[in-house]
């Protein structure tokens, strides 16, 4: 049998034995190709869960034209804030709370202040009961900022990490200005077998003690990587020259996302601590926890 992550074992200092409730204090950094696919999903699933969590979207992007094929936004959001967009849509589809952060994170004190629930009613009388996890959902493309959350990780004591990555399309350096029927066979059939693949890490820290390792503690080239800049520096061009994405990546990639949240607020558990996917074929597999993982 594989191991599990229970999160919400009882608290045997009380009587009768129960089984805690969870708190999730989600973060989610990346509102764009990913993370505008996550929105609805997430929002959704805390509905049928009672809204019992705190959940902020932070991004310092803005929608443009190019945004529409592949992320949550239409014509008459271009020039406005993701993230405050997507926000006030979904806390008025689901009658839930959602907050938003109109800027990118790019220190740890403005990561530290998202997290803050000193104005958050958790539990009330029964807090002892509560487990409050933060959880940072990182839907970022850049080593800029998971260098960052990295850091984050490595100096609190608990917190839940999750990271989405995905590969982009291979696109010739012109393809902005040179339309696809215009393109080698060579070009095509690069295109074609490209941007279909990504993957989830979930690292887990609690009460000082790292339970599975995060992303960049797998892919150490992650903290290696010396050419990174802020996101706010970085041109749009840039983005779209570098990196296009396809739209059904970006949704598989918000489902596997999904999986690990749907578990712990269903089960409390944890029992993954990776997911591979490839959009085109159609697959999805998750690495078991190893043998040697603690339990509690």
């Amino acid at each position: 049998m594989s191991k599990v992550i229970d999160l919400l074992t009882p608290n045997y200092n009380y009587y009768p034995y129960v089984r805690k409730t969870l708190f999730p204090v989600i973060v989610q950094a990346g509102v764009g190709g990913t993370g505008s696919n996550l929105v609805p999903q997430i929002a959704q699933m805390l509905t049928s869960f009672g809204d019992k969590a705190m959940y902020v979207l932070a991004d310092g992007d803005q929608v443009e034209e190019k945004n529409l094929k592949n992320q949550l936004y239409v014509s008459t959001n271009i020039g406005k804030s993701k993230a405050d967009i997507l926000a006030k849509r979904y806390r008025a589809a689901y009658n839930i709370n959602i907050g938003c952060f109109n800027e990118y994170i790019e220190d740890l004190r403005t990561l530290r202040n998202l997290f803050s629930t000193d104005y958050v009613n958790i539990g009330g009388t029964y807090r002892e009961h509560v487990v409050i996890l933060p959880i940072l959902i990182s839907c970022v493309d850049n080593n800029f900022s998971r260098q960052l959350f990295h850091e984050f990780f490595e100096s609190v004591p608990t917190l839940l990490y999750i990271d989405v990555g995905n590969e982009s399309a291979v696109v010739p350096k012109d393809f902005m200005q040179r339309p696809k029927d215009k393109w080698t066979k060579e070009e095509i059939e690069a295109y074609n077998e490209s941007g279909w693949t990504g993957q989830v890490v979930a690292g887990l820290k609690r009460n000082g003690k790292t339970i599975l390792e995060p992303v960049a503690s797998l892919y150490p080239d992650i903290l290696e990587d010396q050419d990174t800049i802020k996101p706010s520096t970085v041109s749009c061009e840039q983005i779209v020259s570098s990196d296009p994405q396809r739209l059904l990546t970006n949704k598989t990639a918000a489902l596997a996302v999904l999986n690990y949240l749907y578990e712990l607020m269903e089960c409390g558990t944890i029992s993954k601590h990776k997911t591979v996917f490839h959009a085109k074929k159609g697959y999805m597999q998750s690495v078991p926890l190893p043998e040697e993982t603690p339990t509690y």
